[in-house]
């Protein structure tokens, strides 16, 4: 059970990065892809956008993010 759990947290995490790395690319949202990425994302880094300040124009949700799920893997792990 708990290999599905980090699996599914290895796969959020990546889905986040293929978000970011969408993010360069021009007229991108237009790509069903990046639409479903933004749909399957947008919950946990919409609410940590609200929590963390503007950095100068950077989003800094999807950074805390990622060291929030692998923070939730190395808690499970101890267990």
């Amino acid at each position: 059970m708990l290999n599905l759990i980090f699996s599914l947290l290895n796969l959020y995490t990546i889905l986040i990065l293929i978000r970011v790395l969408s993010s360069w690319i021009p007229n991108s949202r237009e790509y069903q892809i990046v639409q479903f990425l933004i749909i399957i994302t947008e919950p946990l880094l919409g609410r940590l956008r609200k929590i963390l300040p503007q950095a100068g124009g950077f989003d800094l949700s999807p950074i805390a993010a990622i060291f929030l799920l692998e923070a939730i893997a190395s808690v499970l792990k101890s267990i």
